[in-house]
């Protein structure tokens, strides 16, 4: 597929989709939805993929909801709901891939756009990336984010955010637990992040990824039930064997995602 509002690159087993509306700080409209849904399937199905990326062009990584399309909009309670279950479809596919997803913060990410950063599985900020959840100052209840907010920091603290839409830097996500990093030059801090998982067991980390998926939902016991399931079944692969021989061996292991 070829695409208008998206860029995608894959090199070396890392794939990074660029968001392509500088414009309009690569805010969110029907199509950049459909497009990067597209993308992430795509991506999630690619078994050379081991690692994705996403990143803004320009000065923004994404405003959030193209607000110019909502006021053009004729039937906006409509418009908004295409929009927010365009957005969501991202959303749930970057949580079920079974590979990490790291966002590339390199300026603002407001409204849907911060709800994207939550979304992902690392995230990566220029130390002048700007956050805020936004909906509120335009009189819209928050379309998406604040099952992730929620569950990232303390109850109040996620009000603060919330409810007052308050701009706040990568310093202050890093300290809220929002960010995994503050960097100068973000290229080499994604490459350094990204080339780790090269090295890494893709069927394990992908276990991984489900199971912390899941455990924010499961109770208990179900959820050990289902960690152990999921250990015995990547006892059998190729990987683990080369996992545990590598270490009896003394050397690295070479994973090959089987």
């Amino acid at each position: 597929m070829r695409y208008e509002t998206i860029e995608v690159y894959i090199e070396n087993e890392i794939a990074t989709i660029l968001l392509n509306r500088p414009e309009r700080l690569n805010s969110f409209d029907l199509k950049l939805g459909d497009e990067l849904y597209d993308a992430l399937r795509s991506l999630s199905n690619d078994s050379d993929v081991r690692v994705v990326v996403i990143k803004g062009k320009g000065k923004g990584f994404c405003g959030g909801g193209d607000v110019k399309e909502m006021y053009a909009a004729d039937d906006k309670p409509h418009f908004l709901r295409e929009l927010t279950k365009a957005i969501h479809k991202c959303v749930i596919e970057i949580r079920k891939m079974k590979k990490p997803v790291i966002a590339a913060v390199n300026g603002y990410a407001y409204g849907a756009g911060f709800s994207l950063v939550l979304a992902c599985d690392l995230v990566i900020a220029v130390k002048d990336a700007k956050f805020n959840t936004a909906f509120v100052n335009i009189g819209l209840a928050p379309g998406c984010g604040t099952y992730f907010i929620t569950r990232s920091m303390p109850y109040q603290r996620a009000c603060e955010l919330v409810l007052t839409a308050k701009t706040f830097n990568a310093q202050e996500a890093f300290d809220m637990g929002l960010v995994n990093k503050v960097v100068d030059d973000l290229d080499a801090a994604i490459d350094k992040y990204a080339s780790k998982f090269k090295k890494l067991p893709p069927l394990a980390v992908g276990m991984a990824k489900m199971l912390l998926n899941e455990g924010m939902q499961n109770d208990l016991i179900n959820h050990l039930e289902l960690e152990s399931e999921t250990a015995s079944l990547s006892a059998g692969s190729e990987d683990f064997f080369e996992g545990v021989k590598a270490f009896v061996e003394k050397r690295k292991a070479v994973f090959k995602g089987k």
